[in-house]
């Protein structure tokens, strides 16, 4: 490895905000490999999620539409939701995937952890690919979960993906691991 790709020293830091366990913001004075330093690099802590892209027998794909309150925007997006404490990842995405769609599936898939802001933090997803899904309930949401439950045939995710009517980007990265994947499944030897 290069000396340059070596990690960044933390000389110093100081926390500006604790809304644990929702978010944390610190000011930290490092080093760079190069022997730079930065008085105040911002850093956010968030916790981890997971998303789940869960696919019946038939092809379809459940999907929550819902209003957030960051982007001020109604939001197409896969069943996600944060890892509770000390809660490994895929319990939490089999947690989350039956309080918010009903669905449980038989086969489960890790296709990776991702982090959403290289500069800042701000948590990490695990993403997971849930085969075999079935409805096998309703969901039990929380009060603040307020959302419209819909049922995309692959070729109608894959539009949506493609033609920008999902915008939030964990989700567009989650749906395109989980579309190379089935995709890799069904190519030719």
């Amino acid at each position: 490895m290069s000396a340059l790709l070596l990690p960044w020293q933390t000389l110093a830091r100081r926390e500006l905000l604790d809304c644990s366990p929702w978010l944390r913001v610190s000011a930290e004075h490092v080093r760079l490999p190069n022997g730079h330093e930065i008085d105040t690099f911002y850093h956010i802590d968030m916790p981890e999620w997971a998303q789940i892209f869960a696919v019946t027998a038939d092809g379809r794909v459940p999907f929550i539409e819902h209003w957030k309150q960051g982007p001020r925007a109604v939001s197409l997006e896969l069943p996600a939701g944060y890892l509770d404490a000390d809660e490994a990842p895929e319990a939490a995405a089999r947690r989350e995937l039956r309080e918010e769609t009903g669905v449980e599936a038989g086969e489960w898939r890790y296709l990776g952890r991702f982090f959403m802001d290289g500069n800042r933090g701000c948590g990490a997803s695990h993403i997971f690919l849930a085969l075999d899904a079935r409805s096998s309930g309703v969901p039990h949401r929380e009060v603040s979960e307020i959302m419209a439950l819909h049922w995309l045939t692959l070729a109608e995710v894959r539009a949506a993906w493609q033609g920008g009517r999902i915008r939030n980007v964990a989700t567009v990265a989650a749906v395109g691991l989980a579309l190379a994947a089935l995709e890799g499944d069904h190519a030719p030897d």
